[in-house]
């Protein structure tokens, strides 16, 4: 750090503005720092994300839903997990749900939450992109581990949403993208 600040051109100006501020920029990365480093910290974190941020089904302490803030939100907790657009958080957005009930599951990505209102009340409506099946002149390696819960899509989502519930979610699910343009989602359940 030494080494850094007799670098600076200081133009031989002496206790001026510039070293209180660098003085006061390492002072103050120091305490978040050190707050960081802090047990309670996440959980406080926490709190005023969820405070600021309510989920769009969240409760409050009476049981009674929070009030909506719009059309659109930016997350849903369902079953123990959140889950986002993708325009918020990839990770939290690639799943393997239900397109419908008859139907097995299959992944895809949130495109968007939406509060709809119905005569019970307010519902969430998830829109999923989901990915393109994997063509069978293609390999999917995972065909021969049925415990082992991956499946091969192509890296490609279709250009039609389904809307869903939260309900029809199953899962969140990991992506990786490897070769020719072949993307792989395990199904990360906790069951």
């Amino acid at each position: 750090m030494i080494g850094a600040l007799q670098k600076i051109n200081t133009n031989d100006h002496i206790g001026g503005l510039m070293e209180a501020t660098i003085v006061q920029t390492v002072v103050h990365t120091a305490n978040i720092c050190h707050w960081l480093c802090r047990p309670e910290c996440v959980w406080q974190l926490k709190s005023l994300v969820d405070k600021c941020f309510p989920p769009v089904n969240a409760t409050g302490q009476e049981d009674e839903l929070w009030p909506m803030r719009g059309p659109q939100c930016s997350y849903a907790w369902w079953d123990g997990g959140n889950f986002s657009p993708s325009s918020m958080h990839v990770g939290n957005s690639t799943i393997i749900y239900r397109p419908s009930p008859s139907e097995k599951p299959i992944g895809g990505q949130i495109q968007l939450i939406q509060n709809v209102q119905t005569k019970c009340g307010q519902m969430v409506k998830i829109h999923v992109r989901p990915y393109l099946p994997l063509p069978k002149a293609l390999y999917d390696p995972f065909l021969q581990y049925p415990h082992f819960l991956a499946t091969t899509y192509l890296s490609m989502l279709r250009e039609a949403v389904d809307v869903i519930d939260l309900e029809d979610i199953v899962a969140h699910a990991a992506c990786f993208d490897y070769s020719h343009n072949r993307t792989m989602l395990d199904n990360l359940s906790r069951d």
